[in-house]
Order: structure tokens, then C-alpha cells, then sequence
């Protein structure tokens, strides 16, 4: 694991992360994330998972998805610290070829990431990531 203890650090090594994810490397961000059984993830291909195992399960799936994808770039809407959490809000933009297509598609998540300070270093402790980026009516979330 890394040991970062600048939270700017972090932010730029978690991007830098995310674009190796969707070339289909998940080793680099599997390394920012804490290792204990709080983690969490909310992915964008559904479910969930707790814990460090089933967080780098999801890391492997999700790369193993991507092939020769590239983030564009990161909006960033809202972010702070306090003590030892931290938080950073972000939509990423990029396009990414998803496994059985051919072509290219385009990319955009809305995410949260939440980050924790432990022994001195920053480290992620949950990732929420969706496609829904535009407003919907109340009743269209509705199960039926």
C-alpha cells in the first residue's frame, strides 16, 4: 500500500489511478485503499461490497470490463477534510471499450469518495461511482 499523507496527493494519485482501472489495471488503485473490513463500494456495475476482499474483487472486475479506456478529466463539484475524513466529489469524463464491443463508449460517473487517515496516511475507505448524472422525476426511482 502507499503511504500518502497529503490529501492533494491523494486526490491526484486516485485520478491517476482511475485512468490506469480503465486500461484495465486495477493494481494502482487497489493500492490507495484501506485494508480493514469498513471499506466499502457502491460501483457503478451495481451492488456492493464490504470489506477489503470483496473491494479488491470489485477493483478486479471493473478493470477486467475496460479495455483501452482513458479519463479525460475530473469536474471536481465539492470536497473537504476534517480531521481525519475526508471527502472529494467529482464527475469523471472519459471513453472506455467495454468488454464483448468493439467500439469505444463514452464514459461519464458521477462519484464519492470518502477517504480516512490512518497512521498518518490518507487512504480510501468507500467509492460510490453511478451513470445517473442528469435529474429525474421522483417517481421514475420507483420500484414498481
Amino acid at each position: 500500500m502507499l503511504e500518502i499523507s497529503d490529501l492533494h496527493e491523494l486526490l491526484v494519485k486516485t485520478q491517476e489511478a482511475l485512468n490506469r482501472l480503465v486500461k484495465g489495471d486495477p493494481e494502482p488503485y487497489e493500492a490507495l485503499w484501506s485494508h480493514l473490513p469498513d471499506v466499502t463500494v457502491l460501483g457503478g456495475f451495481g451492488g456492493y461490497a464490504l470489506g477489503w476482499d470483496q473491494v479488491k474483487e470489485n477493483a478486479e472486475f471493473a478493470a477486467s470490463r475496460f479495455r483501452d479506456g482513458h479519463l479525460d478529466g475530473f469536474r471536481q463539484i465539492a470536497g473537504g477534510e476534517s480531521n481525519d475524513l475526508a471527502y472529494s466529489i467529482w464527475i469523471e469524463y472519459g471513453q472506455v471499450r467495454v468488454a464483448g464491443r468493439e467500439e469505444s463508449s463514452p464514459l461519464v460517473v458521477r462519484v464519492t469518495h470518502i477517504f480516512r487517515r490512518e497512521n498518518g496516511a490518507w487512504k480510501i475507505i468507500h467509492r460510490h461511482g453511478d451513470a445517473v448524472i442528469e435529474k429525474t422525476e421522483a417517481t421514475a426511482i420507483l420500484q414498481r
